[in-house]
């Protein structure tokens, strides 16, 4: 049976297909990658897979009943749990999972197999954890566990030797660009898009091109305009401040924005090496030697590691954007 629906993640889901295949399913899995890859749209794709009713040589059938509840999203065999919120601090409580552990204790609704999708499994509590490892030490028939977790090492260990892992890359440019043309999105506004996502999907889709080319315009601007330095400073207290909230800064936030300036660089230095055809950003790139545009590249992300590593972003910035000024020309 194939799993349909998934993007690139050629490996693991020729993994999970040849255990479907063999009927070798473990009862629990453990889906290591970075958010936003395909990880949940795996599971959802295995778990069509394993309770369609009409299977077609392609995959699911997409007809029967199973699937189009699955489609709807009111599936009784298909449980959900996820932290409410993207905050760090933001848990998966054990009510939520005793709740869905309860449901182990009956057989499924629809005669196939349960699933338990777990997403951010690094958001369970030990209360949560310590309940969830009774269960994976004797796992009732018929169901399955899944839990998709960034790193491993972020779960318990005795969590982690009770599921079989797979492991998710991230997407490759083309891919999500491909994906997002296809979800109708132009091709310049994907291209972009792409570029910036880091891999990941998700990410992508949550991604405003307005936004992205405005920041872009304003930080070459800010290069190109051959300021000093107190307005430099001037500029990066204002980039930090659109980052700053009730709960500090958002480090990961100014490190985002600084990306644009990145790929602004990797396009210069594919341009000069006679591949712009590889460019990602719409418009004209900075008009530099493929070792400038290296260096400059590399400079961007030297920045944005000491801002994510606690140093004070303005001051970051500004040291930044006077080394940046030092390259010969920018379009």
């Amino acid at each position: 049976m194939r799993l349909t629906g998934v993007i690139g993640q050629r490996r693991a889901v020729a993994q999970l297909e040849g255990e479907i295949a063999a009927q070798r399913l473990a009862h629990a899995y453990m889906f290591v990658g970075p958010s936003g890859v395909g990880r949940a749209t795996t599971a959802q794709a295995m778990f069509a897979a394993v309770n369609c009713t009409e299977p077609t040589p392609e995959g699911p059938c997409g007809a029967c009943g199973s699937c189009h509840r699955l489609a709807a999203g009111t599936h009784e065999d298909f449980l959900v749990l996820a932290p409410p919120s993207e905050a760090r601090s933001s848990q998966i409580k054990v009510e939520a999972v005793r709740e869905a552990i309860r449901a182990t204790g009956f057989a499924p609704f629809g005669g196939g197999k349960r699933m338990i999708l777990i997403k951010q499994a690094e958001h369970l509590n030990p209360a949560s954890a310590n309940a969830l490892l009774k269960t994976l030490e004797e796992p009732p028939p018929n169901n399955i566990l899944v839990l998709t977790v960034g790193d491993a090492k972020e779960l318990l260990p005795t969590l982690v030797s009770r599921c079989r892992k797979v492991s998710f890359m991230p997407l490759t440019a083309e891919e999500i660009a491909a994906e997002l043309v296809r979800r109708g999105e132009p091709e310049a506004d994907a291209r972009l898009k792409a570029g910036l996502a880091g891999g990941s999907l998700g990410r992508a889709l949550q991604l405003d091109t307005a936004v992205l080319q405005a920041d872009l315009e304003r930080l070459v601007n800010q290069l190109t305009a051959g300021g000093q330095a107190l307005e430099d400073w001037g500029f990066a207290e204002d980039l930090v401040g659109t980052h700053r909230g009730s709960g500090g800064i958002d480090r990961e936030g100014i490190s985002q924005a600084l990306d644009l300036l990145a790929l602004y660089f990797r396009d210069a230095a594919v341009t000069a090496a006679g591949r712009g055809q590889m460019a990602w950003l719409p418009g004209p790139t900075a008009e530099l030697n493929i070792a400038d545009a290296c260096r400059a590249f590399a400079q961007v992300r030297r920045t944005q590691g000491q801002i994510l590593g606690n140093a004070a972003p303005e001051l970051a910035m500004v040291v930044l954007l006077a080394g940046l000024k030092e390259a010969p020309k920018h379009a």
